[in-house]
């Protein structure tokens, strides 16, 4: 799920709000539940406006649509390679009530994010810090209406008056943008070495700390590339697609067909004549599993294929088939530790 981080935010308290408010949501809250949450929403101005914001049907409805937006199949792949001994169905059940259970808890990070605000709204080095893990992708709504999509491993970062005074957003991973509109506040992407400037457009952008390379790939609109090294400018068309090297600061953009690097959004992951070093951090990503090359000549080999719904098992043996490369699978009994992957 997404987890919504706020610069000294208590934890507990956002969680322990949250619960409160998930209960008063569907009646389920005890006399004294009621009475803190009530306690709380009298306290201030923004606690009232910000409890009338979070029980209106349309926010609920925004939040189940973010929840409705998690990749819960490749989800379900880990967690049924964890746990093989359960019958699919009895297994399938279990799965369903605990993801209920997350998005009473993704309430618990709503709220606590916004009391934040409430506490901390006329400072302006306040930020809020949206991430996802390795393993998960998620979509959000900004408060200008722009709307992300976070692939696994994925931060950004934006300053609380985003949209009144700035529309501007780190990015740590790979993300899809979708921006609304506004002349008068371009949408800037800061990539710690390139910035992307917009005004309203589709794009995606790749900026793992591991790569070599900031990859900005156009769907539609136009973008303007700005290196912080150089004062050329770049200007991308749709269909193109550009990549920055970090260490030599060379820009170079090529067409592409543009869904190979966007499918990921809808559960797709599509590999095209791609090395294994690519595939290698790719699946450490998207299945949230730990790969050790024991071969550095595997890093070389050529990959391609189109993921969709396989578990990590499958692709293994894809791979095996088709790159003649032997793999072993360690099993952690810690749900919350990698899958350990050795290639050989």
């Amino acid at each position: 799920m997404i987890r919504f981080f706020k610069e000294g935010m208590k934890l507990q308290d956002a969680i322990r709000k949250g619960m409160f408010l998930g209960k008063y949501i569907t009646g389920k809250e005890t006399r004294e539940e009621h009475q803190e949450l009530k306690s709380w929403t009298e306290a201030g101005f923004a606690n009232k406006e910000l409890f009338k914001k979070l029980t209106s049907h349309s926010e609920i409805a925004t939040q189940l649509e973010q929840y409705d937006s998690v990749n819960t199949s490749r989800a379900w792949n880990k967690y049924r390679e964890r746990i093989r001994q359960y019958k699919l169905e009895k297994s399938l059940f279990r799965w369903r009530i605990a993801a209920i259970l997350f998005f009473i808890i993704g309430i618990g990070g709503l709220i606590g994010n916004a009391i934040i605000d409430a506490s901390f709204e006329d400072t302006p080095s306040n930020f809020t810090t949206v991430s996802t893990i390795n393993g998960e992708s998620s979509k959000i709504t900004l408060p200008d209406q722009s709307t992300i999509w976070l692939n696994g491993g994925t931060s950004i970062q934006y300053s609380t008056d985003f949209s009144a005074d700035n529309r501007e957003i780190s990015l740590d991973g790979e993300a899809y943008f979708q921006v609304a509109k506004n002349r008068k506040l371009p949408f800037v992407v800061d990539c710690d070495g390139l910035k992307v400037h917009v005004l309203g457009t589709s794009f995606n952008v790749s900026n793992y700390a591991d790569d070599e390379t900031i990859s900005v790939v156009l769907e539609q609109g136009a973008v303007e590339l700005s290196p912080e090294l150089k004062s050329q400018k770049y200007d991308l068309k749709p269909g193109e697609k550009a990549d920055y090297n970090r260490k030599t600061q060379d820009l170079t953009i090529r067409k592409v067909d543009t869904y190979q690097f966007t499918s990921w959004k809808k559960g797709l992951l599509i590999f095209k004549g791609e090395t294994m070093r690519e595939v290698v951090k790719k699946l450490e990503r998207w299945y949230n599993v730990s790969i050790d090359v024991r071969n550095p000549e595997i890093y070389e080999l050529i990959f391609t294929a189109t993921i969709l719904h396989e578990d990590v098992e499958e692709i293994l043996e894809l791979i095996r088939f088709s790159c003649s490369i032997n793999y072993n699978i360690v099993l952690s009994q810690d749900p919350d530790t990698p899958i350990k992957i050795t290639m050989y």
